[in-house]
């Protein structure tokens, strides 16, 4: 699969970019809700993000950053940077921006699933991520900032055409709503999305 993030100059271009949808669920799922979004590289600023989900009233109990967002009902973006001439492989560079409804996010980066940090304090602040809920939906906004992408990559490459990978998430971990929802499919016997061997190709244009 392959996704192309189209270059912005405003936030209310995001609609204008290309549509992705997160509608491959697997594991199971007990929902499956309808899932979408876009993503466009605002220039000067990061990839900026917006994700939309057509479930009512989406269950919503952690309020903070860093919490565990993905029992909630919660959207998600993941993109993994390999270094050049690194083939992909689960153990590269990635980062997880994780978001439920109240607008709380796990945000994390490292090499492989076991070796991750918390993005600051400054970044998180940056990021401004913002929920809104509507009476038969509900949307996230986010900002991936250039700042914090110019630590982890190549991001001067990247945003001149060069190839990373990224995927896209609907998922609540709780029993009662469990599912796991993908925009590129997960190969995997049980639920992972930290599996950046399984994500779609990406580019800026």
């Amino acid at each position: 699969m392959e996704y192309i993030i189209r270059k912005i100059t405003t936030e209310s271009e995001i609609d204008q970019c290309d549509l992705f949808k997160i509608n491959h669920y697997q594991w199971n799922s007990k929902l499956e809700p309808n899932t979408y979004g876009y993503a466009g590289y605002l220039e000067g600023k990061g990839i900026y993000v917006k994700l939309v989900c057509e479930e009512q009233n989406p269950k919503r109990v952690y309020q903070h950053h860093r919490e565990n967002v993905y029992q909630d009902s919660a959207m998600e973006i993941f993109m993994a940077f390999p270094e050049k001439g690194a083939l992909l492989s689960n153990d590269v560079m990635y980062l997880n921006f994780e978001m439920n409804a109240n607008g709380a996010m796990y945000a994390a980066f490292g090499k492989g699933r076991k070796n991750r940090s918390f993005i600051s304090d400054e970044m998180y602040e940056k990021s401004n991520c913002q929920a809104v809920i509507e009476e038969d939906r509900w949307m996230l906004t986010v900002l991936i900032p250039e700042e914090f992408l110019r630590e982890i990559c190549a991001f001067e490459e990247i945003k001149n055409g060069g190839t990373f990978y990224c995927n896209f998430y609907k998922i609540a971990e709780s029993a009662e709503i469990e599912h796991y929802g993908s925009f590129s499919p997960i190969e995997s016997e049980k639920p992972n999305f930290h599996m950046p061997v399984c994500f779609a190709q990406c580019k800026v244009e």
